[in-house]
């Protein structure tokens, strides 16, 4: 039987994580909405299109922390990236790091697990992303991509979406991160119209989505971009509350009830084969790091050392089942395995590095 007296502790966990998770949560989404109205993914384009290459990894990992926030929009991006000419490395840059680095998932790091660990973990992540593509790139990876004319369904939408023309020059990011299954042109994402109003709409809220009239691209002001960066950022919020609540109350019951010597022996700083572990465990897995973020600083306050948590975040962010399953629609089967071994590698390297600098 779970001891009562540690219920008020775990209650406690819950309510100020939980607050934070949620003030972080909508204030950087709003931020990221703002940034995306200011620039537009024609101009990004033309950046990771670098005629430099370096400076074509660089901004196609730059590139995947201001993309929206659920995985299933990475895939149908990197299509229309590639099917639209842009190289193969940079592409695969923002491939690596579009589901591991986002402003959202650095400002809960920065709150729940420190400064250090938050720089350690952008920088390791950032640059594992640019060596992973670049190595791909010189073995020639290249003509392991499919030819993707096929439509490719995204895990969010209720309909198949194409990548027919994802990257025009009048497009615009969806609100909530994923893909219009009702637009009636693509079912991906949503474009502006010449008509006087357009909506913008969340696939990934609920059965209707959310919808706010805002007046044409001629002629908008600073409140109307304003307002919609708000609407992007409550589509958002609604997308992943229920993963940000899953992820406080499981973190809070560890906090509260978990034998912190268990954690220790099993999984702490002392242990060198917990890193590895995680990264496998956390491959395979289908976790949000919004969800998973909360539970890890449960576990560092019981006692597991911080390197193998960032093994499973990275692990599980950066190669979920559902991902790779997409993931197959555009890459052949040699270029998927050498994907989710690239992610389980910068697990582990995050990993043993965080630990070395820590302890």
């Amino acid at each position: 039987m779970l001891p009562m007296n540690n219920l008020p502790t775990a209650g406690d966990f819950f309510l100020i994580i939980s607050g934070e998770l949620i003030l972080i949560f909508i204030a950087v989404s709003f931020l990221v909405g703002g940034i995306t109205e200011y620039l537009p993914p024609e101009r990004i384009r033309g950046y990771i299109d670098s005629k430099f290459r370096w400076l074509g990894y660089v901004f196609g990992a730059a590139f995947g922390v201001l993309t929206p926030f659920c995985s299933c929009s990475t895939v149908p991006i990197t299509a229309g990236l590639l099917r639209g000419g842009v190289p193969f490395g940079p592409t695969m840059a923002f491939l690596f790091s579009s589901p591991i680095l986002n402003p959202v998932i650095i400002a809960l790091f920065w709150t729940l697990l420190g400064y250090k660990i938050a720089i350690i973990y952008v920088c390791v992540t950032f640059l594992g992303s640019i060596l992973a593509a670049w190595i791909l790139s010189r073995l020639g990876m290249e003509n392991q991509v499919k030819d993707f004319s096929s439509p490719i369904t995204a895990c969010c939408a209720a309909q198949t979406g194409t990548i027919e023309s994802f990257i025009p020059s009048e497009e615009i990011f969806p609100a909530g991160g994923c893909y219009d299954s009702k637009n009636p042109k693509t079912g991906t994402a949503l474009h502006r119209e010449p008509d006087p109003a357009f909506q913008v709409i969340s696939c990934c809220s609920d059965s209707t989505g959310i919808t706010e009239e805002i007046s044409s691209p001629a002629g908008q002001t600073f409140t109307v971009k304003m307002k919609r960066a708000f609407v992007f950022a409550m589509g958002t919020f609604k997308q992943v509350f229920w993963y940000l609540l899953l992820g406080a109350g499981i973190g809070a019951f560890i906090y509260g009830f978990f034998p912190q010597d268990l954690v220790v022996r099993l999984a702490g700083p002392g242990n060198p084969w917990s890193i590895p572990v995680a990264a496998a465990i956390g491959v395979p897995m289908y976790i949000r790091a919004e969800t998973i973020l909360p539970i890890s600083a449960a576990l560092v306050g019981k006692g597991m050392g911080m390197g193998t948590v960032l093994a499973l975040i990275i692990g599980g962010a950066g190669a979920s089942i559902p991902e790779i399953i997409l993931l197959g629609s555009i890459l052949k089967k040699k270029l998927l395995a050498a994907f989710a071994l690239n992610v389980f590698l910068v697990a582990i390297i995050a990993g043993y590095l965080v630990d070395f600098f820590l302890y």
